[in-house]
């Protein structure tokens, strides 16, 4: 075994059994956090991985999508469209020879064209002359119908490169377990919002609210039923918010079993409504394994609303949503609480 291969499989060896020491979901989302930690590719997921396990003495299933989202999926996309624009610069350029060619040809064919029509005008001798204009001509023919092709070639390779980076896109965009828009997305759409909002704050401008949603006692059971059930109750639980909202409105997973709402041309009461409606859905859905259909129960959500200000930023808002939403949860779980007025510097708390 080459020394290359050793030093990967022992690597392998060390993510697997971080997965196992640390009690993790064996997906290959975080195998490949942990490869890449031991294989000391990345500082940064050396480094919070370490200041981690520093402070709390491990580190979970969220903490680790969280950086497979943040320093390899995105990266990963990054070198895709990398490599996608520069084959994109490729056909350009091959386009541009080809046209180049074309345009040469025709140039020698314009004159030759010329030249023939003087030496016509002058000795009347067509026999030879439309024998050397037949010749270019079929010279121009053979050269375009050339480029006719290597341009249906390029638009083939172009429609390729367009769905591949349409997938990768919308990969990049999904989380892998709940199929959802994940953290990434969700940031997008919301920096998109406020800027909307902040750009246009006069009397037109469209309100926005965000929602913080956690699953309540969650944690109680994975630990009794395991990360796999926990896993089909994150699946479960992600439908169901999905099928509850509409139109624009963007549901994603912000974290563990922690999600985001975001609704677009939204007040505060309305959002009120939204929260009371999924909170039902949830709270009267019955949890069942799909395997053996055994029953978990019924779970409930709390909920932290805020109504974005203009000018307020993202970051601050998603800090009023999610005091809002440690308050229904200090206030006995099952509800929703309202965030407290920004106070146009600091998120009142």
């Amino acid at each position: 075994m080459s020394p290359l291969k050793s030093r990967h499989w022992e690597i392998a060896s060390a993510a697997l059994a971080a997965l196992r020491g640390h009690d993790l979901s064996p997906v290959p989302q975080l195998f490949h956090v942990w490869f890449v930690y031991f294989a000391d590719e990345n500082p940064d997921i050396v480094r919070a991985i370490d200041l981690s396990r520093q402070e709390n003495g491990t580190i979970d299933d969220k903490n680790l999508l969280d950086l497979y989202d943040r320093f390899i999926l995105h990266r990963q996309t990054t070198e895709f469209l990398r490599q996608g624009m520069e084959s994109f610069a490729d056909v350009i350029e091959h386009s541009e020879q080809s046209i180049a060619a074309v345009t040469s040809e025709l140039t020698v064919y314009h004159k030759v064209l010329d030249e023939t029509d003087a030496v016509l005008r002058r000795d009347g001798k067509p026999l030879e002359l439309l024998g050397a204009v037949a010749r270019h001509t079929r010279r121009v023919q053979k050269t375009v119908s050339g480029l006719a092709g290597q341009l249906q070639t390029y638009h083939q390779q172009i429609s390729h490169l367009q769905t591949e980076l349409h997938k990768a896109r919308q990969a990049s965009f999904t989380d892998g377990l709940t199929r959802i828009s994940n953290r990434l997305h969700f940031e997008q759409i919301l920096t998109d919002l406020c800027v909307a909002v902040d750009s246009n704050s006069g009397s037109d401008s469209q309100p926005f609210c965000l929602m913080m949603i956690d699953l309540d006692q969650f944690k109680q059971i994975n630990d009794r039923h395991g990360h796999r059930i926990g896993d089909e109750i994150l699946v479960l639980i992600a439908g169901i918010l999905k099928s509850g909202i509409k139109g624009k409105d963007t549901v994603a997973r912000y974290g563990g079993d922690e999600f985001v709402i975001l609704v677009p041309q939204t007040t505060l009461d309305e959002a009120l409504f939204l929260a009371e409606d999924l909170g039902n859905r949830v709270r009267t859905r019955d949890i069942r394994a799909k395997p053996s259909g055994t029953s978990f129960g019924h779970m409930t959500i709390s909920v932290g609303i805020a109504e974005y200000h203009g000018n307020e930023g993202g970051p601050s808002l998603i800090d009023r949503a999610d005091n809002a939403l440690y308050r229904a949860k200090q206030a006995g779980r099952d509800q929703h609480c309202i965030a407290l007025p920004y106070d146009g510097g600091v998120p009142v708390s």
